[in-house]
């Protein structure tokens, strides 16, 4: 055994082995450096992947908005002319002005009212019996309700037509001939109040006293209006100028200005 043990020294201590053992060491060595090198080179930090998540995330959770589209609003022009089919009423049937001389209010609410009914008359005109007899309703429901028949404003008239036939009242302050225009071309006729003189109409009496006059169209030079208080009221023309003038005369007795009124169902 002995002899054994000698001879594999001696082997290894023998040039060839001596440097094949060298070399197993070099390359133990390399491997033991080089790999934890590499290892600590390439492998990703632990800051590196929370930076990478959080940028992930930051990509995922940031929506991406569709750029907004500013719509322009359509202005539709009004219409040259318009005209509303609207029955006429005489605003003292009998010509019994003892009665109906301040039956213009009556006039212009009935008037309302068969146009919302949609009734048809002959010559488009409500017979004077017919007016006759809803009149002095109206009249008396007044004096009833109110204590007498008064000139009414606009706002009162819109509320005796909210009481008497249920409508709701629209009244407009300050306007313009566009308002009267832009009321008219939807299809609500519109009622201003004016001084009867001012409207240039040579049928009215020898005095001047407020009214209430009952438009129902326009052109591009005035007012198509049911006029109660005349005879030639039925499909009436008047001048922008002059409508404007009558309205704004009435203002010292009344103290409402340039005011409009319209009723919807």
């Amino acid at each position: 055994m002995k002899k054994i043990f000698t001879s594999f020294q001696r082997r290894l201590e023998s040039r060839p082995y001596r440097r094949a053992a060298f070399l197993w060491l070099a390359l133990g060595i390399t491997i033991l450096f080089i790999i934890p090198t590499l290892l600590f080179i390439f492998w990703p930090k632990t800051e590196d992947k929370q930076n990478t998540q959080t940028f992930t995330e930051t990509e995922t959770e940031v929506p991406i908005e569709a750029p907004k589209v500013i719509e322009t609003p359509v202005v539709t022009p009004l219409p040259n002319s318009y005209d509303i089919s609207v029955p006429y009423a005489a605003q003292a049937p009998f010509s019994n002005w003892t009665v109906h001389e301040e039956s213009c209010e009556e006039a212009a609410a009935y008037m309302y009212k068969s146009y919302f009914d949609g009734t048809v008359y002959p010559n488009n005109k409500i017979p004077e019996t017919e007016l006759d007899t809803v009149f002095r309703a109206m009249k008396q429901w007044q004096v009833t309700n109110l204590g007498t028949e008064p000139d009414l404003t606009m706002t009162a008239l819109g509320e005796f037509a909210r009481s008497y036939y249920g409508y709701t009242p629209t009244v407009k302050k300050e306007i313009t001939a566009e308002d009267i225009k832009t009321a008219i071309s939807e299809n609500h006729p519109v009622l201003v109040p004016v001084m009867t003189h001012s409207l240039q109409n040579s049928m009215y009496g020898p005095e001047t006293t407020y009214h209430v006059l009952f438009i129902k169209g326009y052109d591009a030079t005035g007012v198509i209006t049911n006029d109660a208080g005349v005879g030639n009221g039925p499909n009436h023309h008047y001048t922008w100028e002059i409508l404007m003038s009558a309205i704004d005369a009435q203002t010292p007795s009344m103290g409402v200005g340039r005011e409009m009124l319209y009723l919807t169902k």
